[in-house]
């Protein structure tokens, strides 16, 4: 900008001659309106020294062209902007290689690398579904390890090599490992994976999560979380993330923003079949949360919010957290008193709402008798420790009154009418959700209703197969059993069979059990030990009329992950199985698949036939995929299928004399393992 000078003195015109060179004065860069008409200077202010001498309007028009200082501004906010946007593609191809590294075979060591990876998360910790080091006399390990014991003694099983009891211990878990504060602080700063979700995915998360786990528990209303994933976005974000903070400044308690958070968690890990990074970074965002809610005071909003952390453990294959977080949440409706019908009436539960406290607590009744009976657990809430006066939810929630006339049968001890008991219940089933006939209602109930009323029918359905499975199982447990008890065994095997025959359908029909493998599993896996255990100890009087079924079983089995809690437990059983074989004198007719059978060269045992080797047991602690788990258990039937002919000599190895074996009155035989088989097995149930 040029000084303006106090007078303007035009030329005299005397001065017209002078001989001085004429040199014609710079405009400013940025001229008001009247002084550009006028082709005179302006000081570029506003107003300028013209129009403010004359007392007239100074206007000024915008110049297409930006000042060389403005360019200069814009190109280094355009600079800042490309650099943060190559940070935050690195930082998310790392995060990406991280992730599948830890899925792959020869990912990340799961222990000692901790801290060693700035701005990342760390790798997975060790799962904690681990064996506790007492075992109740109400768990399957229990019975488990005193037969292992008796056969040890026996000199049947060799004694426990180093690091073999451990095997439960080393299976990398789905869940991230807390990671350093200053790490945690700055992956936080950089990305939070609550703000990449946009409004539209967020209803919709909530929209899955309540088909999925509300409608069976519901510890939330869909209404409400919906109106605050609402409140959250505001009515102008509609396509990105909550641009507001979700700490509670937009009226938004930050005990919402928290449940939210879990809600997504739930929904995207039910979808992803129980693995999904994602999911896992929105749950490490509440971590810190979860400890303040254990040892803070029993909230409502804190209850909810455990109470979804143990739905989430589960949904990730985590079920002995799940069953541990699900016993916390119960103290603490002990402490609130929720188990009794006069703390009804106090004002803090009016507030929140009689009915919903109601549908809260039972739902937490539900959850801690599901995950104690999936995991060998005793229960957290007795019924004695219940009100008898306390109310039951009311009848907008079917299956939450279902389930919890459920739980009250199978928690009895006394278990001589429990059959009986358990007919009635199905009988007492509201006809929305009965099965009568499966064969037939099936293809019904894919048209007729909701999908996510045909997965409560579907649910409803196994539990009581699987109940009834439980409460005839021990009649397997010995060929004596099954000879005095041939009625009640046939009966074990027929609910077996209906519950694979179900659950195959259920998966070549719909999406259900793909969404929801978690849970049916838990059943499949159930009847398919039964069929073994049977097929073992009768092999006469079974082996032909289970083997379609058990193909059929095994066919699931190969989608079960090699990390899951239950895929464990199916593989500890397998290595045992492979230790009890050979001393038994049952060989393998087939050419094994595993990995041990590589070598051209099998070992045989006493009898001639290929034997199971024994080094599986500490070269292959976990399996490689359900190809292997399939493979294995698919030779053992077939093994104990062929045992008839082999006893008859009609097989091609001899069996040794005087072999556990006994002959039934109708001329078939059972092969007598003595209480060994049904212990390995009882670790199914």
């Amino acid at each position: 900008m040029y000084p303006v000078p106090e007078i303007w003195d035009n030329p005299a015109v005397d001065d017209t001659n002078d001989d001085r060179p004429k040199k014609r004065r710079k405009y400013i860069a940025k001229a008001c309106n009247g002084c550009k008409r006028r082709k005179i200077k302006c000081n570029g202010q506003l107003p300028c020294q013209r129009c403010g001498r004359q007392h007239i309007e100074c206007i000024y028009v915008e110049n297409s062209r930006d000042s060389p200082a403005e360019q200069d501004n814009f190109k280094r906010l355009f600079d800042q902007m490309r650099a943060m946007q190559d940070q935050i593609t690195q930082l998310s191809a790392s995060i990406r290689s991280i992730a599948s590294s830890e899925h792959s075979p020869g990912g990340a060591s799961t222990t000692g690398t901790c801290g060693q990876l700035p701005a990342q998360r760390s790798p997975r910790r060790l799962s904690t579904a681990r064996e506790t080091s007492f075992q109740g006399p109400t768990t399957s390990a229990f019975s488990f390890d005193l037969a292992k014991s008796s056969l040890q003694q026996r000199g049947i099983v060799e004694r426990a090599e180093a690091g073999d009891e451990g095997d439960m211990t080393q299976e990398p878990s789905p869940l991230a490992s807390p990671s350093a504060p200053n790490e945690k602080i700055e992956t936080r700063q950089i990305l939070d994976p609550f703000w990449i979700i946009p409004k539209a995915e967020a209803l919709r998360l909530c929209q899955v999560y309540e088909e999925e786990m509300g409608i069976m528990y519901p510890v939330l209303e869909l209404t409400e979380i919906l109106d605050q994933v609402h409140l959250l976005y505001g009515p102008m974000d509609r396509a990105l993330g909550p641009t507001r903070q979700p700490d509670g400044q937009n009226g938004l308690a930050r005990e919402d923003v928290h449940i939210l958070r879990v809600v997504f968690a739930c929904a995207l890990t039910a979808e992803a079949s129980g693995r999904s990074e994602q999911a896992i970074a929105l749950f490490d965002s509440v971590r810190e949360v979860q400890d303040n809610c254990v040892w803070g005071p029993p909230k409502f909003k804190n209850i909810v919010f455990l109470t979804l952390v143990s739905m989430f453990y589960f949904q990730m294959d985590e079920e002995i957290l799940a069953w541990r977080t699900v016993g916390i949440v119960e103290r603490m409706c002990l402490e609130k008193g929720l188990h009794r019908r006069e703390t009804l009436s106090q004002p803090a539960i009016l507030a929140v709402g009689k009915d919903r406290v109601l549908r809260l607590f039972w739902s937490i009744y539900i959850l801690d008798m599901r995950w104690s009976f999936g995991t060998g657990m005793p229960f957290a809430l007795e019924d004695t420790d219940i009100d008898p006066c306390l109310p039951e939810p009311a009848e907008n929630t079917p299956y939450l009154r279902v389930m919890i006339q459920y739980s009250r049968i199978a928690a009895k001890e006394e278990m001589n009418y429990l059959d009986w008991q358990v007919l009635r219940w199905v009988h007492a089933i509201p006809d929305s959700l009965r099965l009568d006939h499966p064969s037939s209602a099936e293809s019904e109930t894919a048209t007729e209703g909701s999908r996510s009323l045909r997965r409560l029918r579907a649910l409803l359905y196994l539990r009581a197969n699987q109940l009834r499975m439980l409460i005839h199982r021990p009649v397997l447990h010995t060929s004596a059993h099954v000879m005095r008890y041939s009625g009640e065994s046939e009966t074990v095997v027929e609910i077996a069979k209906d519950t694979i025959r179900f659950i195959t359908r259920l998966n070549d029909t719909s999406d259900i059990y793909h969404l929801q493998q978690v849970a049916f599993n838990w059943f499949l896996v159930s009847a398919l030990a039964a069929l073994f255990l049977a097929v073992a100890q009768a092999p006469t009087q079974f082996s032909g009329s289970c083997k379609e079924e058990f193909y059929w079983a095994l066919e699931l089995v190969k989608g079960v992950s090699a990390q899951s809690y239950i895929s464990r437990r199916l593989w500890k059983s397998i290595r045992s199985l492979r230790k009890l074989g050979p001393q038994l004198g049952l060989g393998v007719q087939k050419k094994r698949l595993d990995i041990e059978a590589g070598d051209e060269g099998e070992p045989l045992n006493v009898h001639g036939s290929p034997a199971l080797p024994q080094s599986a047991s500490t070269q292959s602690r976990t399996p490689q995929d359900g190809e292997q788990m399939t493979q294995e258990l698919m030779e053992w039937f077939e093994a104990v299928g062929n045992l008839e002919d082999q006893i008859m000599g009609m097989g091609t190895g001899p069996v040794a004399d005087g072999g556990p074996y006994q002959q039934m009155p109708d001329g078939g035989f059972v092969f007598d393992y003595g209480e060994e088989l049904s212990s390995v097995m009882k670790d199914f149930f």
